[in-house]
């Protein structure tokens, strides 16, 4: 496993975030992801619509699921048992499982948690093995952005700051995902710096920050900031000319 380096503390709000379709009537919604800086698990939440189920299908960790609304039934190595909210269960690496929903009028939800940010699944009736981390990337997160960064240097290491980011440009040049690298400055306020990266993806954007050209960017041009950098991700809205 590769080292990952945390974010940020973060607050989920799940009635306002994106959900995948998983098919069969299930969608779900992630939560603690890499992409937040997770090193040791990922959870999330999956919906599953009236009757809805997914297939059998193992894992290479532990896993735990929560009912956290409706009645479901589980399949834990072809024993079914009927769990309710709140319930729990606890899968180990390599066993064959899967949930349904046990009714035929209301929804079901289970908060999932698996024991590994590498974890996988294997379809048991093909065979077919996937990584969770790459299901939990929506379309939307696989879109070019720029990576918009506002940095506030230290007055009068301005063009210090500007050649260390010059320097550092080649580090996102080794990067792969990586489009563009560019820095401006400010007419009214020469501290206040701009770079704009151009990414194939948040999710390319994610991976570098778990890679020592990360950290080589951070050692040239850290000393320079007057205060932590804001980062946002821009996607194109229109473009008139």
């Amino acid at each position: 496993m590769t080292d990952r380096v945390a974010t940020s503390p973060q607050i989920f709000r799940p009635d306002e975030m994106p959900f995948i379709e998983r098919g069969n009537g299930a969608r779900t919604i992630p939560l603690t992801t890499t992409a937040v800086g997770a090193t040791s698990f990922l959870n999330g939440i999956t919906t599953f619509e009236p009757g809805a189920e997914i297939a059998h299908h193992t894992h290479n960790c532990i896993e735990s699921v929560m009912i956290i609304e409706g009645e479901a039934i589980v399949d834990i190595d072809g024993v079914e048992t009927p769990l309710t909210t709140h319930d729990t269960t606890f899968v180990p690496a390599n066993i064959p499982h899967r949930f349904k929903n046990a009714s035929s009028e209301k929804r079901m939800r289970i908060l999932w948690t698996y024991a590994s940010v590498d974890a996988t699944r294997t379809l048991v009736a093909s065979g077919e093995t996937g990584r969770i981390d790459a299901e939990q990337q929506s379309a939307e997160s696989l879109e070019p952005v720029i990576e918009h960064v506002e940095i506030e240097v230290q007055p009068g290491s301005e063009d210090a700051f500007v050649a260390a980011a010059a320097e550092a440009a080649q580090h996102f040049q080794k990067t792969p995902g990586s489009r563009s690298f560019e820095v401006f400055t400010s007419h009214e306020q020469p501290s206040r710096m701009r770079v704009l990266i151009g990414w194939d993806s948040i999710a390319a954007h994610e991976h570098f920050r778990t890679t020592p050209e990360y950290a080589k960017w951070r050692e040239l041009v850290g000393p320079h900031f007057a205060e932590a950098p804001r980062v946002e991700h821009l996607r194109s809205a229109h473009k008139a000319f």
